[in-house]
């Protein structure tokens, strides 16, 4: 036994309403951040498209890719939808962090952790269109 007096463990705060079991639920996302996320993969399809769909395999290739996008976030909302109410992002409140597996995380972090890929296409899809537009549509 250590000499020291004993420190009560900090508050435990679920993200979850109907938690039962102290595990927590949800996609613990700020709203902000899906938004974010489909927007740059619709930049990444219209800059595709405007660049290269000039036929109609091309075509065809696009609005299946596109298809499997809305799929993904579909599935995220249906998924979200079935859960009920929640609390808000826990990078919505004051404190501002999200637990991880690997510790705590702020806002700016998980951004930039979960938007460097969806950016990175981003800027792919502008990239091929300032290109077809310099070589000349």
């Amino acid at each position: 036994m250590s000499d020291l007096p004993s420190v009560p463990p900090p508050v435990y705060r679920s993200n979850d309403p109907y938690e039962t079991s102290g595990v927590q639920a949800g996609f613990q996302l700020p709203r902000s951040t899906w938004h974010a996320m489909f927007a740059c993969y619709a930049v990444f399809f219209l800059g595709i498209f405007a660049a290269t769909g000039r036929d109609a395999a091309t075509v065809m290739m696009l609005v299946i890719s596109g298809l499997y996008m809305l799929m993904f976030f579909g599935t995220a909302k249906l998924l979200n939808a079935q859960k009920g109410a929640e609390h808000d992002s826990p990078l919505d409140r004051s404190d501002g962090l999200l637990d991880t597996w690997t510790g705590p995380m702020d806002r700016r972090t998980v951004a930039a952790q979960i938007l460097a890929v969806p950016a990175g296409f981003a800027f792919l899809g502008v990239t091929f269109f300032v290109v077809r537009a310099a070589a000349g549509f």
